[in-house]
């Protein structure tokens, strides 16, 4: 465990060669937060405050319960602060710590899987919850006391089963898997997964995978428990609202989700989740598109 200085605040580091945390309150200096991208993970958590957020192309502002789930190689930087106080939390953390601690079961890597087009995530999550799933790291283990670094590296563990649990139950499309997996419809779901912004219809399919599409339709049907179709839309309207956080416009999101027309998406929208794209804008305060026309590069 070391103390690091950061603009004159005091910040704990779990200094490892696979994970390190920071606690940061100081002052956002925009000569100093250059664009960066990294080859590890990080995760952005916003305790207090505001500030405007730059992610691979987009500027968000950030807010007590955001949480960004930033992808290795997306460029990103805090571009400026907006309140006087600003507290956050960031992790660094490696694929392969990910790995090490994930099981058949549970993958703690799931949380950072794309999502259509889009690798980074943004969530939003209740800022007291947050403050108490994040509150281990200002106790930093004594290397007196046995096993404190392992109880330390487990409340890690445990934050990361917070975050791929949103992610879950954000994505939750109560699928009803067999207990005989079938390969083939796994690769098509992860297919499906990464082209969410195309049609994606099952003649795309069929030249795809070389099966027919009156085999998709059954096998889909046997595996997941809902048809070809009812598995697309149930994916593009997940993939939809993360569009709809990050541009705050339903007009400039549904072709970016592979809709044909906006009637389409509305009417398809409503039927899912019981409310307008308007709607869901309204009741969702977790970030604000600022908008962003150019690109700089990394200093």
């Amino acid at each position: 465990m070391k103390q690091k200085k950061v603009n004159g605040e005091q910040v704990n580091t779990m200094v490892s060669d696979q994970y390190e945390i920071y606690h940061v309150k100081d002052i956002v200096s925009q000569n100093k937060t250059i664009y960066h991208h990294h080859d590890f993970y990080e995760i952005h958590a916003t305790l207090k405050g505001e500030a405007i957020f730059y992610l691979d192309g987009r500027q968000f502002t950030i807010k007590e319960g955001s949480v960004l789930l930033i992808h290795s190689n997306d460029l990103h930087r805090i571009v400026r602060q907006s309140t006087e106080l600003f507290e956050r939390v960031y992790i660094f953390v490696t694929p392969s710590f990910l790995e090490s601690r994930s099981t058949q079961w549970s993958n703690l890597s799931a949380c950072f899987q794309p999502l259509g087009e889009k690798r980074s995530r943004v969530l939003k999550v209740t800022p007291e919850l947050l403050k108490e799933k994040l509150s281990f790291i200002d106790h930093p283990p004594d290397r007196h006391v046995y096993g404190a670094d392992i109880k330390y590296e487990q409340a890690l563990v445990d934050y990361l089963i917070f975050l791929n649990q949103v992610v879950k139950q954000e994505e939750n499309t109560s699928e009803q898997t067999a207990a005989i997996p079938n390969e083939r419809v796994d690769q098509m779901i992860q297919y499906i997964s990464k082209h969410l912004s195309n049609p994606l219809s099952l003649e795309e399919m069929e030249k795809q995978f070389f099966v027919s599409k009156y085999h998709i339709t059954r096998e889909f049907k046997k595996y997941t428990g809902f048809t070809f179709h009812q598995y697309v839309m149930k994916k593009k309207l997940i993939y939809s609202k993360q569009l709809l956080r990050e541009y705050r416009s339903s007009s400039a999101v549904y072709s970016k989700c592979g809709f044909s027309s906006y009637p389409h998406f509305l009417k398809a929208f409503k039927r899912e989740f019981g409310i307008t794209p308007k709607e869901f804008l309204r009741r969702d305060t977790q970030n604000e598109l600022v908008h962003y026309d150019h690109f700089e590069d990394e200093r």
